[in-house]
């Protein structure tokens, strides 16, 4: 749902008043779920686990293509929750493939380019909407675990190939490189570059 709420979102941008789509941006929210009471685990479900930062994306997205400020700020509030809960030593420290929940123990392994690139995805489109440089910080980070700061320091392009790893293990790479992972890693890049192109003021 969350998917298909970015798609939504795509069309709101090109058609703002496209019935479709904003009425399936409004059923992802309810689907979805708002922040929960517990401030320390403000989650809409029991674990993180696949793509987590796609989630808080659409509640953003739901928020800008409907206006309405309390959903927009419900989808900030989980993904600066989420890159928090992620944050390891200053690097990105993404949900493993097997999923994360409470108590139990980080870094996690085996993780996934999927992760890095929802987090790029989300964290551009929260400092469109609101403007705040510290989205970048996401951004950032998310680019460098493709580059090597990552929780086991190795780098996940291959320089030979130009493609990405499929994951990231305690001390290893998964030698793979599938066309998801290839792609997660071009869109990362691609998404700072064209950061790096707006004007300062951008989003404001």
């Amino acid at each position: 749902m969350a998917f298909a709420a970015l798609g939504a979102a795509e069309v709101a941008e090109a058609d703002p008043e496209h019935e479709g789509a904003r009425a399936l941006l409004a059923d992802a929210v309810n689907v979805i779920g708002r922040p929960g009471p517990d401030p320390a685990w403000p989650w809409p479900e029991p674990r993180l686990e696949y793509a987590d930062a796609a989630l808080p994306e659409a509640i953003i997205a739901a928020g800008q293509y409907l206006g309405d400020d309390t959903i927009l700020r419900d989808g900030l509030e989980l993904l600066d929750w989420l890159l928090f809960t992620a944050t390891r030593d200053g690097h990105l420290s993404p949900t493993p493939a097997g999923g994360w929940g409470p108590g139990q123990p980080r870094p996690g392994f085996h993780q996934q380019a999927i992760e890095p690139a929802a987090y790029a995805d989300a964290c551009s489109r929260a400092f469109i909407a609101t403007g705040d440089r510290k989205w970048l910080d996401g951004v950032r980070m998310s680019v460098n675990w493709f580059l090597g700061d990552n929780d086991s320091r190795l780098p996940m392009i291959d320089e030979t190939t130009g493609g990405c790893f499929d994951g990231l293990a305690e001390d290893s790479r998964n030698p793979n490189q599938g066309a998801e992972s290839t792609l997660c890693l071009i869109s990362t890049l691609q998404q700072a570059r064209w950061l790096d192109r707006l004007p300062v003021e951008a989003g404001a």
